[in-house]
C-alpha cells in the first residue's frame, strides 16, 4: 500500500527506502572498517609472537654458544688419552659429563655436525678452511681432516666446521 504525498513533501525529506539504503552503506563501511581493524590486530599479534620467539631463540643460542669451547675441549681431550687411563672410573665420569653436556646442547638445539666431515665437499657455509694440503688420495676441494667440530643452532650454523682441505693444484 502506497500512500500519495504531495510533490513538497517528497523533495524535502528523504524516503524511507533512501534512509534504509543509507543505513546499509554506513553499515557495510562499519563493518569493512572493523574487518580491516581485526585483521591488522591478528598480523600485529602474530608478528609479536614472532619476534618474541626470535630474541628467545637468539638468548638461547647465545648462552648454549658459550659452551661449545669447554664441549670441544672435552672431546679433543678424550681423543689424547693415554690408554692406561681409558678404563679409569675417573674417566669414565668425566665421559659420562660430557654425554650429559652434549644432552643439555641438543635440548637447547645446538647439535654438533662433524660427522663424515673427511671426505666431503668444502663448504663454505659450512666449514671454515684453516689450512690446504696435497694428497693424491683425495680429489681438489674435498676436506681431509677436520681440526674442530661446527654446530648448528636450529638447522643454521653458528659456529662453522674448522677443516682443512686438498688441494690438487
Amino acid at each position: 500500500m502506497r500512500f500519495c504525498m504531495n510533490d513538497e513533501q517528497t523533495s524535502s525529506t528523504p524516503s524511507l527506502e533512501e534512509e534504509l539504503a543509507e543505513c546499509k552503506k554506513q553499515c557495510e563501511e562499519y563493518l569493512n572498517g572493523w574487518k580491516r581493524a581485526k585483521a591488522d590486530y591478528i598480523n600485529y599479534k602474530n608478528e609479536t609472537e614472532k619476534r618474541r620467539d626470535e630474541l628467545a631463540g637468539m638468548a638461547l643460542m647465545t648462552s648454549a654458544a658459550q659452551f661449545i669451547p669447554a664441549l670441544d675441549n672435552l672431546k679433543k681431550a678424550f681423543q689424547q688419552l693415554p690408554a692406561e687411563l681409558s678404563g679409569s672410573e675417573w674417566v669414565k665420569g668425566i665421559e659420562h659429563i660430557y654425554k650429559q653436556l652434549v644432552e643439555v646442547m641438543k635440548g637447547s638445539s645446538v647439535e654438533e655436525f662433524s660427522e663424515n666431515t673427511v671426505g666431503s665437499e668444502f663448504d663454505p657455509a659450512k666449514h671454515y678452511a684453516v689450512g690446504e694440503e696435497r694428497r693424491d688420495d683425495f680429489d681438489d676441494n674435498v676436506i681431509t681432516q677436520e681440526v674442530s667440530s661446527g654446530y648448528t643452532f636450529r638447522g643454521n650454523v653458528i659456529v662453522p666446521a674448522k677443516v682443512i682441505v686438498n688441494k690438487k693444484s
